[in-house]
């Protein structure tokens, strides 16, 4: 018996098309329904956020109650909105308070440059725009701070910088006439990376270094190294 039943019906080119052309739209609108939730309830969370606070209080995860920073994420997360790093190397506490390792090297790039105020056992001492610095630390305790210089990248700079600190902190103009002679002909070996050193000094009970590195293309950085 030959079936009479009429086969089914295909759908047409541009019926497809249309059809699909609606399920990418509710799609893309779905899409962007979420993200525009997300950015909403993110708008929420930064309006109620210690981020937008004029004088944000610290939490005790984020800084220590006499006023030192922590290191770890919230810590950096804080400093970097109250635009002050402060270190103390007089009375510091331990490393683990501090939200560092026991015993390592720990470097913190800041988001934007930073004051830092170093603590000794007399004057704060106090470096402006720092972008990069690093800790130190031995036996549970901080040992040691290196502070970049801001005025790294031209020796003029750099020079200026060290002349108007060495009168405070001991070092003589024939210690700065010397380290400039050395970074001259260190300049002028290409392809070679140079680090060379003011004498140590100690002042208000820490030790304070000074390092010039001239790396293989000609650049320059200046690093204050501080210790207990």
């Amino acid at each position: 018996m030959t079936s009479t039943a009429s086969p089914p019906r295909r759908e047409s080119p541009s019926a497809r098309a249309k059809r699909k052309n609606r399920l990418l739209t509710a799609i893309t609108l779905g899409i962007a329904v979420i993200i525009c939730a997300v950015v909403g309830l993110g708008a929420y969370a930064m309006t109620n956020s210690w981020w937008t606070e004029d004088d944000p209080v610290a939490s005790a995860d984020q800084q220590l109650s006499d006023g030192q920073s922590r290191f770890d994420r919230a810590g950096q997360d804080f400093f970097n909105r109250q635009r002050l790093v402060t270190v103390d190397l007089g009375a510091p506490a331990s490393a683990a308070d501090l939200g560092l390792p026991g015993d390592g090297s720990t470097i913190v790039d800041t988001l934007v440059p930073l004051p830092i105020e170093v603590r000794t056992n007399g004057d704060d001492l106090r470096f402006s725009g720092v972008t990069r610095f690093s800790l130190v630390t031995v036996g549970g305790a901080l040992a040691q701070v290196a502070v970049v210089s801001a005025s790294s990248g031209a020796w003029t700079a750099m020079e200026a910088d060290l002349r108007a600190r060495a009168g405070q902190w001991g070092w003589s103009d024939a210690d700065i006439a010397t380290l400039a002679e050395q970074v001259g002909a260190a300049a002028r070996n290409e392809g070679v990376a140079t680090s060379m050193t003011l004498p140590t000094v100690a002042f208000m009970g820490v030790d304070i270094g000074a390092e010039v590195t001239v790396s293989e293309v000609g650049s320059l950085e200046l690093v204050y190294v501080l210790s207990r």
